[in-house]
């Protein structure tokens, strides 16, 4: 699929390809906020988030000669190489990791708690899962990725990307419950 470029676009990746200084930085302003959202979703923190963010502007930048219409959008290109570095990051944390993932915690259903919960707070809360959890409940719940691909990706099997979602599910809604607990007692209910 042939995709035009706006003439912003072009310049940008041909200043890129010419290694200008100015250029990449522009590129990186233009992407700088919605390709944060993105690492935002992997990392446990801001700095977190930030590493990554800039290790994959660096493999854009190195990478970008490569690019070409028939790749599809440029901003779908950045977001493509921004979850893969990601993965690569997460698959590292996890490989170097040494809590007990398989430590969780079922509860009963919250569907009623987590409609009065806003979107920030749940972003708060996928982030205090253990890197293993987060990065199969992000790659399946919001990237949409299958078992099998997410496997792939992570080198573990379709049955540990299964029961890793589950996990970060029940501890996802574990998290709710007791959060739900502490404001009906901070407002007496």
């Amino acid at each position: 699929m042939l995709v035009a470029f706006s003439k912003v676009e072009e310049e940008l990746i041909k200043g890129c390809i010419k290694n200008d200084r100015l250029a990449q930085q522009c590129l990186y302003q233009r992407y700088y906020g919605k390709m944060m959202g993105v690492c935002m979703r992997y990392s446990s923190h801001k700095e977190q988030a930030t590493e990554i963010l800039n290790l994959a502007f660096f493999k854009v930048f190195k990478t970008i000669g490569g690019f070409n219409n028939k790749n599809g959008n440029l901003e779908g290109w950045i977001y493509r190489i921004m979850v893969n570095t990601a993965i690569d990051f997460i698959r590292s944390e996890i490989r170097h990791q040494h809590s007990d993932i398989d430590k969780s915690v079922y509860a009963e259903d919250s569907s009623d708690i987590i409609a009065e919960l806003s979107a920030e707070h749940i972003l708060e809360l996928v982030n205090k899962l253990t890197p293993a959890y987060k990065a199969v409940f992000n790659l399946y719940v919001i990237e949409g990725y299958s078992h099998g691909e997410i496997g792939k990706l992570l080198d573990i099997s379709e049955g540990t990307s299964k029961s890793n979602l589950a996990k970060a599910r029940a501890n996802l809604q574990a998290m709710i419950i007791e959060a739900n607990k502490v404001n009906m007692g901070a407002y007496g209910k």
